[in-house]
């Protein structure tokens, strides 16, 4: 299939009736879950994954990802009308968000934030657009012996660019490659880490590993914190002053449309980073927005630059992080290794079959982080009153709620009760591992490419011998991973010696 005609066909299947309906719904889904404090992208691509079972794949892949590319846009509200991100990416708007809304002008920051949202997107899926006839190119040069190699590189991104400490990145990464080796061994068909416990032959499912490690802790961090979801909330303006100065706002961010390109242009090129993510490029995004404007002095004060910068580059990521994903299978985040899932359990394939034979369902997804995110805005324009009273939900209504929706979506893939006590046991250990400081994120990374690790160090093996790492690709790979973490350790080392010398 060429690339004209993947386009076409994306996008006739996008605004088709058997997909845009699910479009429809898991763009007003991952905007609600923004919307909700403590609920993150991570919890509603959680939700999503559990209904693909019996989706075909376009409409599997317009509703996990329309549910994704939303959530960003509803944590943009509540960090502008409350001062609680939603989400982590949106932690750079408390910058001048809420100063805007202290002056009266919530509803320009909302407009603001909401259309670089979709502009940041629709930059972040053109440049993916793009790239695809590069990318058909270079994954011909990665075979097993080079996906091995990048798996690591990834892997050691993740641990040391993450917001967490380095070494217990690195730790959660390596149990992450554990604990996808349970089950059966593929290639001398033993068991391995089953315990004796017959349902573990198969391996731990992905499902409700990532509903524990995700959804289930942040159910517990939410009934162990207590209360309503939102504290100390302002008045709101009126619907018709809030609409009035929305409209206001999407003006200005087109008025700023230069900045919104080159704040999409950072997010971008962040994305392809595996393990950077969107909460460093909007801090980027806003660090390089107060930078080029002649009015510094105002940013932090209700500088509505302040509010598109971050908003614009955290939308764009997705493009960036989705062609590493779709390319070599090597998820940079873990919203783009739930992604990974998720197309597995569509019985879809990453790297060349991707791009070459399935090349119409990358553009269904470039079209559905565009329409979702336009979705998105619109909804979000009307509905910015009533989506702010569910942050006055009490935890103890909410959890109990979305337990039981947990639980259903734990049970539904093979039917079994088992399922269930494992998103229970992953909870546990995903809300120890946030109050603990480790990345979850990188465990989640480190277990879905356990796989392709273990079956790709088999077939370089086999094929070229224990010194499959001397050949060019795979060495140079291996040396970026060995500076890169040698360096990151060596500047630890000297930012720690001022203090032990004293």
């Amino acid at each position: 299939m060429t690339i004209i005609e993947g386009m076409m066909s994306g996008f006739s299947q996008s605004v088709s009736l058997e997909v845009f309906p699910y479009l429809f719904v898991g763009s007003i889904f991952g905007l609600i879950i923004g919307v909700i404090p403590g609920l993150s992208g991570h919890f509603a691509m959680a939700m999503a994954v559990t209904f693909l079972y019996t989706m075909e794949p376009a409409p599997g892949i317009a509703f996990l990802l329309g549910a994704h590319a939303t959530v960003a846009q509803g944590g943009g509200l509540t960090a502008i009308l409350f001062s609680t991100p939603g989400t982590g990416q949106n932690a750079a708007t408390l910058l001048d968000g809420p100063p805007m809304r202290d002056k009266g002008e919530a509803g320009i920051a909302v407009g603001a934030a909401m259309a670089a949202c979709f502009l940041g997107a629709t930059f972040g899926a053109l440049v993916l657009g793009l790239l695809i006839p590069v990318l058909r190119e270079v994954v011909l040069f990665f075979g097993p012996p080079e996906v091995f190699i990048l798996a690591f590189l990834a892997l050691t991104f993740v641990a040391v660019l993450g917001k967490e400490d380095m070494t217990r990145s690195l730790i959660a990464a390596l149990l992450g490659l554990l604990l996808a080796m349970i089950g059966v061994d593929n290639v001398t068909n033993t068991f391995r880490f089953t315990m004796n416990i017959d349902a573990l032959g198969d391996g731990l499912n992905l499902v409700p590993v990532i509903l524990g490690l995700f959804a289930v802790a942040e159910m517990i961090d939410l009934w162990v914190r207590g209360g309503t979801l939102a504290r100390d909330v302002p008045k709101a303006l009126s619907a018709r002053e809030t609409q009035a100065q929305i409209f206001q706002g999407i003006g200005l961010a087109f008025k700023n449309w230069w900045l919104v390109m080159r704040c999409s242009a950072i997010g971008t090129g962040m994305g392809l980073i595996p393990g950077l993510g969107s909460a460093p490029a909007s801090f980027v995004a806003y660090g390089h927005a107060k930078q080029s404007s002649p009015d510094k002095d105002t940013f932090g004060k209700g500088n509505v630059k302040g509010v598109i910068g971050p908003e614009a580059a955290n939308d764009a990521v997705e493009g960036g992080a989705l062609a590493s994903t779709l390319a070599f299978g090597i998820p940079g985040s873990s919203s783009m290794a739930i992604l990974l899932s998720g197309l597995f359990i569509l019985g879809l394939d990453t790297g060349p079959q991707m791009l070459n034979q399935n090349v119409d369902i990358v553009f269904v997804m470039i079209f559905t982080i565009i329409i979702g995110n336009f979705i998105g805005t619109l909804v979000g324009m009307f509905l910015v009153n009533p989506l702010s009273r569910a942050t006055s939900i009490r935890a103890s209504v909410m959890v109990p709620v979305l337990m039981a929706v947990i639980a259903t979506g734990a049970f539904a893939g093979d039917r079994a009760i088992f399922d269930i006590s494992i998103a229970i046991v992953f909870g546990i250990f995903g809300y120890a591992m946030k109050v603990l400081n480790y990345s979850r994120s990188a465990l989640l990374i480190g277990f879905v490419l356990g796989f392709a690790v273990e079956k790709n160090l088999y077939l370089a093996l086999l094929l070229d011998g224990p010194l499959f790492v001397l050949q060019p690709i795979p060495m140079m790979l291996a040396m970026i991973t060995v500076l890169f973490l040698g360096w990151n350790i060596y500047t630890i080392v000297r930012d720690r010696k001022p203090r032990i010398s004293k």
